[in-house]
């Protein structure tokens, strides 16, 4: 066990620090850092709550919450330059915010002390942040890697939910909700759902494939933690109230309903 102690009070106003430097900006693009901001909080909340639940100790209670406060560190500067949230081959925000904080070493002015942090958490904490949203994990992780990377990861599909309930269509999808509801599912977002997978992203055809892959991210909370918060919060299931214009896709829809239920319900 590490001697390091994180502290937590001024990694919280380090992080504010950074991210208020963002209110300067307007419109569209202060309204995706506000998000951003929010979500944050969020998502390091529910890495503690996840940790805590497992039983680990204040240590690692505290290191999932400073990966939750650390694993969108790219997002902003990602709604600066694309005036979007969505990442693509030209824009990763998760490779880039490991890079700007592990390589280039952005991190020394977040968490006091950083290199005190033993070398194992410290190449746990940058694993955390550079996978949090990839389509699967990689092979190699070592079991501590691997932990810390599904707390955030269900830490960050948990919050993914509220996000679009609160903040809108627009603002995610990029169209109103009128448009998305007048669309169709395509077939490889919905095989997801009978597979019990994450829906693959490069698959995305519609809005309401967006939509629909987002709410496969379900799908990823492996931990019994996380899939009691997705049902207590409700947060999923206001994203599914929804009804789509074709019959044919509502039928089709509400099958997928199904799918999600049971999931969430045979994990609890």
């Amino acid at each position: 066990m590490s001697d390091y102690r994180f502290d937590t009070t001024t990694i919280l106003e380090n992080c504010e620090d950074f991210y208020g430097m963002y209110n300067v900006t307007r419109g569209e693009i202060r309204q995706m850092c506000d998000l951003k901001m929010i979500h944050t909080r969020a998502v390091a909340e529910n890495c503690l709550r996840i940790a805590s639940h497992m039983g680990l100790s204040d240590y690692d209670r505290n290191m999932a919450w400073v990966i939750g406060e650390l694993h969108d560190f790219a997002r902003f500067g990602q709604a600066v330059s694309t005036r979007s949230l969505d990442d693509s081959d030209r824009f990763n925000h998760a490779r880039l915010g490991a890079r700007l904080l592990f390589t280039y070493r952005m991190i020394d002015d977040i968490i006091p002390n950083f290199d005190q942090i033993c070398p194992e958490d410290r190449r746990v904490m940058e694993m955390a942040v550079l996978h949090h949203s990839d389509f699967h994990l990689p092979n190699d992780l070592t079991a501590r890697e691997l932990l810390f990377c599904r707390i955030i990861r269900e830490a960050d599909q948990l919050d993914i939910f509220r996000t679009i309930v609160e903040s809108g269509w627009e603002i995610n999808y990029g169209c109103t909700l009128e448009t998305l509801l007048s669309g169709d599912i395509s077939p490889d977002i919905e095989a997801a759902f009978y597979q019990h997978t994450l829906a693959d992203y490069s698959r995305r055809v519609s809005p309401a494939d967006y939509h629909m892959a987002h709410i496969a991210l379900c799908f990823g909370l492996e931990s019994v933690s996380a899939r009691h918060r997705a049902v207590e919060q409700g947060f999923l299931h206001r994203m599914m109230d929804i009804c789509f214009s074709r019959e044919e896709v509502q039928e089709r829809y509400a099958k997928m309903k199904v799918e999600v239920d049971a999931f969430l319900r045979d994990g609890r």
